[in-house]
């Protein structure tokens, strides 16, 4: 199978008369010929796997979905629209990074300095383990990563294309993994940023609790590849001040500070962090040193790639423990963060989790914006950064899953987005002879009106208003025009206007029959168990509320769900199992502060005559006697919410 003497054009005709010999067999086209069809940039390697997509098109077909505000916090905070305000949104991650890369576009992301973009990425993906995490002191399973081999590759690597287009040119970003794919995910680092533009591969040993194994040595650490932009960045470079060692005579000569070796006279004489030294010790005791002699005291040294002095959470530390597994310490983000970031700046965490980045990034004055898919994340995130003093406004945003009666609250650009969207329309600005287009359908053009702009203008769409944008366009842009606008803001009753040779097609947005439109809506499920807790895919388009049908009581420590059904679709078809329940037992009227979380494991078992599924009896809950706040979460993440009196 050579084509090393045939010009490019033959041999892409040539390997595609070969590929469908072997599609027609329904085997798999052989990556040689995959890559002479589809050919990969030029590089000195890649790591090549099924399913790998072209950057280009990775960029270009990610559809963004436009961000509904849900809730500011604190209650009732008052805030001027025109400036930043820190963001928690609730969503799958690849839309709303394509949503935030159009937000930088338009000058909405931006630094302490005025620059565009983020000027740090850190994220703490799924490792792929395998493994359950448990709930401190519960048995629910909270998470496990599913997905394995090229499809996880292929899923970091798309986001990875994405955040490096929402960097700023000095922006870096930190990945942080365990043994299982880091070898795999630094491949695709290098080709994403560029091999050369890795600052470090920082290794964080923490120390644990002494588990004992088997079959290996204890698995202590965790790789973290730090790579840059384009432009280095603002390095501040941190010493350990409360580090102290002390060296004795067998020690002194291996001894190395800054990888300088500190031998008799070459020790650092006008470094104040050294005391005492070799030659200091024999002449005021007239003798060579004893092994156990102490010769020499270290004050403080360079951080370095290797971090031993970050230990991970303590389970027993009951002010930092959230119960959240994977959860990262706050002293390892807040070096991450003060490393390279100054006041101001924006700092970014896609994979949210427990949300120690926008905690640490809260109390260190940066801006930040914190994404997450699961709801046990997004209410553990409201909550921690209640509990810190003075907080900052931040906004709790939806992404991907809307409450229809908010619609009008979207702004103008979000609006036009949300519209390109419910039409399957690909968002993309276009200028012809000074009128904007918001977008393509199909390869024609696509003018979106925002109720915001028609109201500003006093406008309704016309045949007046079609003629004018036929003759500004003129007869060179397609013979297809799509005019975007909401119900009750034309004049007239056409969906199609004919001009000349072109057709004018009309689209209205009705309110009232949104649902239907999203007949293709795939979901990012919410987690019911360890094996689907990770099963991501790529969420496509976006739907709408519907919250689910409960009925349950509560009696003493016991709850009791007597009927639960799903209303949300997935894939058209109904799903009436619950995903998980959260609990707030002390619920003060406004904001929901997460205190218990059973998932689909805990509240489901199988019948022993039917082999089927079905709610277990009753599920053992803490006993209250305040006013609590139950709420019940369905595969797509849909809500019902409940209010219980606990004091009758």
């Amino acid at each position: 199978m050579s084509f090393t003497n045939q010009n490019e054009k033959a041999a892409q005709l040539q390997a595609l008369e070969m590929a469908r010999d072997y599609i027609e067999n329904n085997q798999e086209i052989p990556n040689e010929l995959s890559h002479i069809l589809f050919p990969p940039e030029k590089r000195e390697y890649e790591l090549i796997y099924w399913g790998k997509e072209r950057k280009e098109q990775i960029l270009t077909e990610t559809i963004p979905v436009p961000l509904q505000e849900d809730k500011i916090f604190p209650p009732n905070t008052e805030f001027n629209s025109n400036e930043w305000i820190n963001k928690l949104i609730f969503g799958e991650n690849l839309q709303i990074l394509k949503t935030l890369i159009q937000m930088k576009k338009d000058g909405k992301l931006k630094n302490s300095d005025g620059t565009d973009g983020v000027r740090l990425i850190y994220i703490d993906p799924p490792f792929t383990t395998k493994q359950d995490f448990k709930v401190q002191g519960a048995e629910q399973v909270a998470y496990a990563d599913k997905l394995s081999g090229a499809e996880f590759i292929e899923f970091i690597r798309k986001r990875l294309i994405l955040a490096k287009e929402l960097l700023a040119d000095d922006g870096t970003i930190f990945v942080h993994l365990d043994q299982k794919m880091s070898h795999y995910i630094k491949i695709i680092l290098d080709e994403v940023f560029g091999k050369n533009n890795l600052l470090n591969e920082i290794v964080w040993h923490f120390r644990t609790y002494q588990g004992k194994t088997q079959n290996y040595f204890p698995r202590k650490h965790n790789v973290i590849y730090w790579y840059k932009n384009k432009n280095n960045p603002n390095f501040s470079l941190e010493y350990d001040d409360d580090y102290e060692d002390t060296v004795d005579a067998e020690r002194w000569k291996e001894y190395l500070v800054n990888g300088n070796e500190i031998r008799g006279a070459n020790y650092p004489k006008n470094d104040s962090r050294f005391t005492g030294y070799y030659d200091k010790f024999v002449k005021n005791n007239g003798r060579h040193p004893k092994n156990d002699d102490i010769i020499m005291t270290v004050k403080g040294f360079v951080i370095d790639d290797v971090w031993m002095d970050i230990q991970a959470v303590d389970p027993k530390d009951k002010k930092e423990k959230t119960g959240y597994p994977t959860q990262k310490p706050e002293d390892l983000l807040n070096r991450i963060i003060e490393c390279c970031t100054g006041q101001g700046d924006l700092v970014l965490d896609f994979f949210a989790g427990s949300g120690t980045t926008p905690v640490m990034a809260e109390k260190l004055g940066r801006r930040w914006i914190a994404v997450d898919v699961g709801k046990y994340s997004i209410y553990t995130i409201q909550k921690r950064l209640l509990q810190i003093k003075n907080i900052r406004p931040f906004m709790l945003y939806s992404g991907g899953l809307y409450d229809a009666e908010k619609l009008n609250k979207f702004d103008k650009e979000n609006w036009k987005l949300f519209a390109l969207q419910l039409w399957n329309c690909q968002a993309s600005k276009t200028k012809v002879k000074g009128l904007d287009f918001d977008g393509e359908k199909d390869n024609c053009l696509v003018k979106v009106y925002s109720p915001q702009e028609l109201k500003e203008n006093n406008l309704k769409i016309s045949y007046e208003t079609i003629n004018e944008i036929d003759t500004i366009i003129g007869a060179n842009t397609g013979n297809e025009i799509f005019i975007i606008a909401p119900q009750g803001q034309f004049t007239f009753a056409e969906d199609d206007i004919e001009i000349k040779n072109r057709i004018y097609h009309i689209l209205r947005v009705p309110y009232s029959m949104l649902a239907k439109f999203t007949e293709n809506f795939t979901p990012a499920k919410q987690p019911k168990d360890s094996d689907s807790i990770n099963e991501i895919v790529d969420s496509i388009g976006f739907d709408f509320i519907q919250p689910p049908t409960v009925d349950f009581e509560v009696a003493t420590n016991k709850l009791r769900i007597k009927k639960f059904r799903s209303n949300s679709r997935m894939k058209g078809e109904q799903k009436t199992e619950l995903s998980m329940i959260l609990i707030d037992y002390n619920y003060d009227g406004e904001v929901f502060d997460i205190d218990d979380v059973f998932y689909n494991k805990d509240l489901y078992e199988i019948n022993a005559k039917t082999k089927k599924r079905q709610l277990k009896t009753s599920i053992k809950i803490k006993s209250f006697d305040k006013t609590a706040m139950f709420i019940f979460v369905d595969n797509c993440g849909n809500e019902k919410r409940m209010i219980i009196d606990g004091t009758k």
